[in-house]
């Protein structure tokens, strides 16, 4: 028998929500099929990921739910991968995310979402080296996921009332373990006066979400913490940034670790001028790029 699931793009943290928040995207998709193997172990058919299980995040994941459900059968999983890797798009948390689902209905786990969100989130180990769940909580919630616990996982999927489409600035860098370098950077204190304004934006946000208010979203999505940390690696994102509210976009933030910049839009927006400053930007950094235009993806299996 062979089970195949897909699992799309997403953006983690969007501004203040540092490893709590994700939202899922139609821009790309990774493929996953997994079936049943007479070899007794776990196969791993990828042409851009390894193929050893330990440091594959599909693999990784799958071989964590054989352990905790006492499951000794062979498996062949085969991917597609589609998603970008090293953009902050998501790409390993959906590979293991679609690998968990195949996987789930091969063997007729009924596993909970939250379940789901637990094991997929252990192949970000074979990524970055840490077990986080934003990414993953969006390739199988789809939509826009809140992490509101992590021992045990818990996710909220959040109902967006407010109509805006995205776009992508998907810069060509290659920055050697990305994540990982994102993730060091990140200050382990900060201030009391920090942690309160970051709340403040962070409910904001979630506020402006949930009662379609554009101001709240376009406050609230300002990250005074971890994308400051990080700005040294993506130098152009200053100036993108504030070119595109500058055009009413309704808001900006680095996607995931970057270098991707996440841009909502809606019909107040420039786009087209925003683009034009996004070319001279970039231009001016010596940096090719791509611009993707989608929208949010609410989930392959709803």
């Amino acid at each position: 028998m062979n089970v195949k699931k897909i699992s799309y793009s997403s953006s983690a943290n969007l501004g203040p929500g540092y490893d709590i928040l994700s939202i899922s995207h139609g821009a790309f998709y990774d493929e996953v099929s997994v079936e049943n193997s007479d070899d007794k172990k776990i196969k791993i058919i990828s042409d851009k990921t390894p193929e050893n299980p330990d440091k594959n995040t599909a693999g990784l994941s799958l071989m964590k739910i054989m352990e905790d459900k006492d499951i000794h059968e062979g498996i062949k999983v085969s991917i597609k991968k589609n998603v970008p890797i090293g953009l902050g798009l998501g790409s390993s948390g959906a590979s293991s995310s679609a690998a968990v689902k195949a996987f789930n209905e091969l063997f007729n786990l009924n596993m909970t979402k939250d379940e789901m969100v637990y094991y997929s989130m252990y192949g970000e180990i074979a990524a970055c080296g840490a077990a986080h769940p934003d990414n993953v909580s969006s390739g199988i919630y789809g939509g826009l996921t809140l992490i509101s616990s992590k021992n045990p996982i818990r996710v909220k999927k959040i109902k967006i009332n407010y109509n805006f489409n995205l776009m992508l600035l998907i810069p060509e860098i290659n920055i050697n373990e990305k994540t990982k370098l994102a993730r060091s950077m990140v200050p382990d204190e900060v201030k009391i006066d920090d942690l309160v304004e970051q709340t403040s934006h962070l409910s904001s946000m979630l506020y402006g979400f949930f009662y379609g208010d554009r101001d709240e979203i376009r406050y609230g999505m300002d990250d005074r913490i971890v994308e400051i940390s990080r700005q040294s690696l993506f130098p152009f994102y200053k100036n993108v940034r504030e070119k595109a509210l500058g055009n009413n976009a309704v808001s900006v933030c680095i996607s995931g670790a970057g270098p991707t910049i996440l841009i909502f839009t809606d019909d107040k927006t420039n786009k087209k001028q925003i683009k034009m400053d996004i070319n001279n930007i970039m231009g001016s950094f010596k940096l090719k790029y791509d611009i993707i235009e989608t929208n949010i993806m609410e989930g392959y299996d709803e």
